[in-house]
């Protein structure tokens, strides 16, 4: 059993069943005979279960909003816009499957098949495992699952072990609005749940948001499948010498704050020019000193508690680790209390430090890197493996937007936080940050493979096509 803990009182939610390796085996078999008959129906259908389950969601947000925020830590406020946002998710791949047609393909280029009609269209891949994050999983379930169903997929989702039950109940909602229960699936457990998932012949994609060392286990099973992977990310922040340090330091606090700091793409590296390194460390202290750090359910909170008090240790390590490698504590303590962590700022990293390229620190660390000159500060951007997004802040939008488009990332945002995912952006990264994009209409294609079809020879005159 999983036995799911609040992270601020470590009072007990819940216990789960976790998925036994015969159970995993046997929702696969039921998902591919289901697979099917789903697909066969009208994209009208599809999309209005879908409508019918965004709408659900919607009714039940004031219940799971707490219930969310309790699981996870995020605070309240967080927790509901979070839901909120999986209804509208849901109902936009609804309306976006209604606008997807053929699209005809141009026969009438060559002499030999100028007879012909021809197009393609998006098609299912069967059935898609769905292995969620604990940071957004009610989000990260409405990107995944409804994109898939919209397509006429099977799911098979594997919740985050640690907050799983805003996703069991979202789950629940999506079958009640007409999904076939072994259509959408979910199986929760760990590790050995997600590779007896992961590593079946049957599943014909994996659609993973976790760690870099996940997706590379996903990516090394012997499977040719479809992979989409959005995984870690250590993203820049470029503060240049003009930039607006009152802006600057709001975005990066808020960018840095969101989920309590353990949001993939939030800006870990503050790369700022050396001659505001001291003044910017001052308005980020003093928008921190604001914030009051506390129970994710008391609406005064601002932050609350990471995932456990194993990850707030393990947030607490990587900052040792960072001030022996020359890096100053200026601001705040990086002693934990149990889940909690509360902010801190590192100043004058070293570029050599772990933090500096490849470090991830998930927790609310804000780690100042300075730089001389524009150059140095690129390539200290990109030095990292990592490369999900980034952000520059400058007053000359001219520069600032010369050196965004210069940053190796999936997406780049100018005088403001990196920590930027609407659901109209494709949003992923590069390099170690995974494979693929999602976001309204992108997922769709994640989640689709295109088919074309030929009518050969029917615009030949005289009889039926394709017969002399």
């Amino acid at each position: 059993m999983l036995r799911i803990l609040a992270p601020a009182t470590r009072r007990e939610l819940a216990a789960v069943p976790v998925a036994s390796a015969d159970l995993v085996a046997k929702t696969i078999a039921n998902a591919v005979a289901a697979q099917p008959a789903w697909a066969a129906r009208r994209t009208g259908e599809r999309a209005e279960i879908l409508r019918r389950a965004a709408a659900r969601i919607e009714e039940e947000s004031a219940n799971w909003s707490p219930l969310l925020a309790e699981e996870s830590g995020k605070i309240l406020a967080q927790a509901q816009f979070e839901v909120k946002l999986a209804a509208a998710i849901t109902r936009g791949n609804a309306e976006r499957l209604l606008s997807l047609g053929g699209t005809p393909l141009p026969t009438e280029a060559l002499e030999s098949t100028a007879d012909d009609i021809a197009w393609v269209r998006r098609a299912p891949l069967g059935v898609v495992a769905a292995i969620l994050p604990f940071n957004f999983p009610a989000e990260l379930f409405a990107e995944k699952a409804a994109a898939a169903l919209a397509m006429g997929n099977a799911v098979i989702i594997k919740p985050p072990e640690q907050d799983p039950l805003t996703v069991i109940a979202m789950r629940e909602a999506f079958v009640s609005a007409g999904v076939p229960q072994e259509v959408l699936a979910i199986l929760p457990g760990g590790r050995q749940t997600g590779a007896a998932l992961c590593t079946d012949p049957r599943i014909a994609a994996v659609s993973l948001t976790g760690s870099t060392r996940a997706g590379i286990e996903v990516a090394s099973v012997p499977l040719l499948r479809k992979l989409h992977l959005e995984l870690g990310g250590n993203d820049a922040a470029v503060i240049c010498h003009d930039a607006d340090l009152e802006l600057a330091a709001g975005e990066l606090v808020f960018g840095r704050t969101l989920m309590n700091g353990q949001a993939c793409a939030s800006n870990k590296r503050i790369i700022v020019h050396r001659s505001i390194v001291a003044e910017l460390v001052e308005r980020l202290s003093t928008l921190l000193a604001a914030m009051q750090v506390g129970d994710p359910l008391d609406s005064m909170s601002a932050i609350g508690p990471l995932i456990s008090s194993e990850a707030a240790r393990r947030v607490a390590s990587q900052v040792a680790r960072a001030i022996e490698q020359g890096a100053k504590l200026v601001w705040g303590s990086a002693s934990p209390r149990d889940a909690f962590f509360s902010p801190c700022i590192l100043a004058d990293v070293p570029r050599p430090a772990d933090v500096a390229k490849d470090d991830e620190i998930f927790g609310p660390v804000l780690t100042c890197i300075p730089f001389d000159d524009e150059e140095e500060g690129i390539s200290i951007a990109n030095q990292s493996s990592f490369g999900l997004s980034g952000c520059v802040f400058s007053r000359d939008w001219s520069r600032a937007l010369k050196l965004s488009e210069r940053l190796a990332c999936g997406g780049a945002v100018v005088n403001g936080t990196g920590n930027y995912r609407p659901p109209f952006v494709p949003f992923g990264g590069v390099k170690q940050s995974g494979l693929g994009r999602e976001g309204l209409g992108y997922t769709l294609e994640e989640m689709s493979q295109p088919r074309y079809t030929v009518l050969r020879r029917i615009r030949k005159s005289g009889g039926v096509a394709g017969v002399s």
